[in-house]
């Protein structure tokens, strides 16, 4: 009878761990990628594609380079914005920007810049830049364009 008992307990005990340990790698999985609940393809120099995707649209001038960081997982550069204008949303007069290290243009201290961004999942991390987007100079012709599109989303 003991024997019967440990040849039944014995995978027993093994299928409980593996399940347990399968779960939680799952769990660990699953909160290190849930960024966002959708992934959103679109040309990210269109101001009436991308002004309902952002959370909040302004005009802000780099008052820091704070270098790179992870954000989101992400490699990214990371900055000190103090926003001039605000166009959607309710950022405050000063906030913590990221942009993914794959832009080929960055940010120049002392630049004053359109932003387009959305909350970090960890309110210490900011926001971010829109995925894929270029730094864009606020000339007067941008400005109209994205006042425009913004409200478009209204």
């Amino acid at each position: 009878m003991n024997r019967l008992l440990l040849a039944a307990a014995v995978p027993a005990a093994a299928t409980a761990v593996l399940a347990g340990g399968a779960w939680l790698g799952w769990e660990r999985y699953r909160e290190a990628h849930a960024v966002s609940e959708a992934v959103h393809a679109f040309d990210t120099t269109d101001p009436v594609l991308v002004a309902p995707e952002a959370t909040a649209v302004f005009t802000g001038t780099v008052v820091e380079d704070l270098g790179r960081r992870t954000v989101e997982g992400l490699p990214s550069d990371a900055y000190r914005v103090r926003v001039e204008r605000v166009l959607k949303g309710s950022p405050p007069g000063e906030m913590l920007v990221s942009q993914s290290d794959e832009s080929e243009r960055k940010y120049l201290v002392g630049e004053t810049y359109l932003w387009a961004t959305n909350p970090a999942t960890r309110p210490e991390e900011g926001v971010a830049q829109l995925y894929d987007a270029e730094p864009r100079p606020a000339t007067p012709a941008d400005l109209a364009a994205w006042t425009a599109a913004v409200e478009r989303t209204r």
